[in-house]
């Protein structure tokens, strides 16, 4: 009698699991419930960190002005250096390896049907683009300065703790905003990654620390740079983008996720581009904000974005730095747990680095004119000082 009852019930618990199933999830993954579920519901069904392309939608476009590929050549790095650099790259799940010295690409391979010409998400590289965006916007004169405080622009936060936060804060990831790990559906930091109104979410975010006192690598310090930027110049962010930067760069048309069709692109993450384009990024990096002969970034903005901040000597304006070494680089200086490997110390003492989750990577070496762009999976053991410091010793 207790077998038949645990077994009836078994089944009647199963069906009724199917039936939920069949009328909630099935048909939110078509769209049926709207944008949002459709996003939530097939982000499970796959890696929720790391959407496929098709994931991302609306995509917006920020045009570029594409003339001609990169120039390649040779170098005086040895091949079995490169040979050393791409067993690394592949033991450690990448799509793609791509080392530029001396501004031609010396060395490039690809693994998993990727090309050189391919999209990829950039992830937390996007968050890059608010500091060099930034730059032109005070250039212009929507921005007064980095020490102005954000709810100048951001009227929401007047006469709230979030008053004094600068907008210099924001850029060094110390604006004390507060991050939640509730992952529920309809959590507010959800509503930040997948909903429909991204801006009004992050605008409502809390505060846990006085600002520009404790570094933390959390996303609403990138996308509350982005709506300032939008804010002030009265421009779209993909469309001020296209004009300042990727059209100077003579990029490929890039992507931008924005959180429903004419609302705010996401600038904490999710841009998509072509890998070589991302090596067009770091070479005008490396070059002081010049890229083949044109001043493409104000005079003297690459030095304000990698001089140490405050909260952190080993982050500028939303990239990160080589200047002290430390063997697990925390995301939040209170929590040691959820760091990246560096083994040793860089071998040069001008290294910084563009970093997306995943273990996508650009090094900078301006002083070798070095340019390393990794992309791909995640892999644990992955160590930011082997392949800047591998290139680094043979370049010495």
């Amino acid at each position: 009698m207790i077998k038949r009852f645990i077994k009836g019930t078994l089944k009647w618990s199963s069906l009724a699991l199917l039936f939920v199933i069949m009328t909630t999830f099935v048909p939110a993954t078509f769209g049926m419930y709207g944008l949002y579920w459709e996003r939530w519901t097939t982000s499970i069904l796959g890696n929720p960190l790391s959407p496929r392309f098709s994931w991302y939608k609306p995509l917006e476009l920020t045009q570029g002005n594409f003339v001609a590929p990169l120039e390649t050549g040779s170098s005086n790095i040895p091949q079995d250096v490169f040979e050393a650099a791409s067993t690394y790259a592949e033991e450690n799940n990448s799509n793609s390896l791509v080392i530029q010295h001396k501004g031609k690409i010396v060395f490039e391979r690809y693994w998993n049907d990727t090309q050189s010409d391919s999209l990829f998400g950039l992830h937390s590289l996007t968050k890059t683009m608010n500091a060099i965006m930034m730059g032109h916007a005070i250039e212009d004169g929507y921005v007064e300065s980095v020490d102005t405080a954000a709810s100048v622009y951001i009227e929401e936060w007047r006469g709230t703790p979030k008053e004094e936060i600068k907008i210099r804060d924001l850029l060094n990831m110390a604006g004390g905003l507060k991050e939640d790990y509730d992952f529920s559906p309809t959590s507010q930091r959800i509503q930040r990654v997948m909903g429909l109104d991204i801006a009004t979410a992050n605008i409502n975010i809390g505060v846990d620390v006085p600002p520009g006192t404790v570094f933390s690598h959390v996303n609403p310090n990138s996308q509350m740079l982005g709506i300032i930027i939008q804010r002030s110049s009265g421009k779209r962010f993909s469309e001020y983008f296209s004009e300042k930067l990727w059209q100077p760069l003579g990029a490929r048309d890039g992507y931008f996720f924005v959180d429903e069709e004419g609302g705010m692109v996401h600038t904490d993450c999710c841009m998509w581009a072509s890998i070589r384009d991302m090596v067009r990024v770091g070479e005008m990096l490396m070059n002081k904000g010049v890229f083949q002969g044109e001043q493409v970034l104000p005079a003297g903005w690459v030095d304000q974005m990698i001089t140490p901040s405050k909260a952190n000597p080993n982050y500028g304006m939303q990239i990160w730095l080589g200047t002290e070494h430390k063997e697990f680089r925390p995301y939040d200086a209170r929590l040691e747990s959820f760091a990246n490997i560096h083994r040793e110390p860089y071998k040069a003492d001008d290294v910084f680095f563009m970093d997306g989750i995943g273990k996508q990577r650009i090094y900078i070496v301006p002083s070798k004119s070095l340019v390393i762009v990794r992309t791909g999976y995640n892999s644990r053991e992955w160590d930011d000082s082997m392949l800047p410091n591998l290139i680094i010793d043979a370049l010495n």
